[in-house]
């Protein structure tokens, strides 16, 4: 049996890598496939993934958490939803031929192994926090996709929003880079736009997957291990993008079942991790989560000398109301002055000057990138 399913396991990962017949001799049934041409490329996937063809279909999400084939370039203006975390086996066929693939990250959690620790404080330096470079009070929105320099244009002239979120990188993002590139980043900015990057990895182990989106889980083992590497990660895609020492990066825990306490100290250790080393590599660390998801979890440990607080709590409320303090989610004690954003309105459509973008609403009184 054992055979069996290691067999089973790796023809279906190698399904979506257009493995030959021969590699799936003497297993069944076999999954029904089928072979799509694009552009002089070949590849077989799965007969029922859903087939997209960019050109014909220019407003269509290129996204990493859904099965599917892509053909061609993806449009400027692409209608993403606001939110979208996890990723699993997608294929991308250019325009040019250029083959490009998306596997499942999802690892399989080892119960059994003894959970990280969280190093002791008292036993080493602390790391000063880091001083924000910027800040920004007013109104903002986060969407998956960044649009068109265009739209952004656009939206910098009739809309009420002056900040944006930019989801820069993470194991579990479920939309690719699209527009956002470092000249993306300097001529949006040089608009007057101010950006909060969003940073989406590992998400908790007690995870329910709702949306199928198999994000990569945090392992207990390796839970202080995998936040260092996310915040050397996130560091290293801030600078790519332009976006200087002193700037925040907001990592996106979603939000996952709290009443399992071994799920919400790997949570605490992780993003303790994340917080401590992104200090070293001279960012500002902020958290975004639900208000009763990781933000009340890191509520639990504010004061604690055995966690390391993150700079910033942006918390989701989707009460309607933009305003940061008096909510009765997160006490007012906690992160107070410059240190919050509150996400006040979940995904939904906005059209400002012609252009339409599905967006979350976000009220700021928090630090914003600095560009270089």
């Amino acid at each position: 049996m054992f055979m069996r399913l290691t067999v089973l396991a790796a023809c279906a990962a190698a399904l979506a890598l257009s493995c030959a017949d021969t590699a799936f001799a003497g297993v069944a049934p076999l999954p029904a496939v089928r072979t799509v041409s694009y552009a002089g490329a070949s590849v077989r996937v799965p007969a029922d993934w859903p087939v997209h063809d960019l050109a014909a279909e220019p407003h269509t999400c290129m996204r990493y958490d859904h099965h599917a084939v892509y053909l061609g370039d993806p449009g400027p203006d692409q209608d993403c939803p606001a939110v979208a975390v996890g990723r699993t086996e997608t294929v991308h066929i250019a325009a040019d031929g250029t083959v490009t693939r998306t596997r499942g990250d999802r690892e399989p959690l080892a119960d059994d192994e003894p959970p990280q620790p969280i190093p002791n404080p008292h036993a080493r330096a602390i790391r000063p926090k880091v001083e924000p470079a910027a800040t920004y009070s007013g109104l903002g929105f986060d969407t998956c996709a960044a649009p068109s320099a265009d739209v952004m244009q656009t939206w910098a002239k009739s809309s009420p929003y002056h900040a944006t979120g930019i989801y820069i990188g993470g194991i579990d993002r479920a939309c690719p880079d699209g527009n956002l590139t470092p000249d993306w980043v300097r001529k949006v900015g040089g608009q007057g736009w101010k950006f909060f990057p969003i940073y989406v990895g590992r998400q908790a182990p007690c995870w329910k997957d709702p949306g199928g989106g198999h994000p990569a889980l945090i392992e207990r083992s390796r839970r202080w291990t995998q936040g260092v590497e996310a915040a050397n990660d996130a560091a290293d895609r801030a600078d790519y993008f332009g976006i200087a020492k002193g700037s925040p990066i907001y990592f996106d825990m979603e939000y996952y079942p709290r009443a399992d306490q071994n799920c919400v100290q790997d949570v605490q250790a992780f993003l303790s991790a994340w917080t401590d080393q992104l200090h070293a590599r001279g960012f500002v660390s902020g958290i975004y989560s639900s208000s009763s998801g990781a933000i009340a979890d890191m509520a639990l440990v504010y004061e604690s000398g055995a966690a390391y607080r993150a700079d910033v709590a942006w918390y989701a409320h989707w009460d309607k109301k933009p305003q940061l303090f008096g909510d009765p989610t997160l006490s007012d004690k906690y992160w107070p002055g410059h240190h919050r954003i509150k996400q006040y309105t979940g995904g939904h459509n906005e059209t400002y000057g012609g252009k339409r973008i599905n967006i979350d609403l976000n009220v700021l009184d928090a630090p914003v990138a600095a560009l270089e």
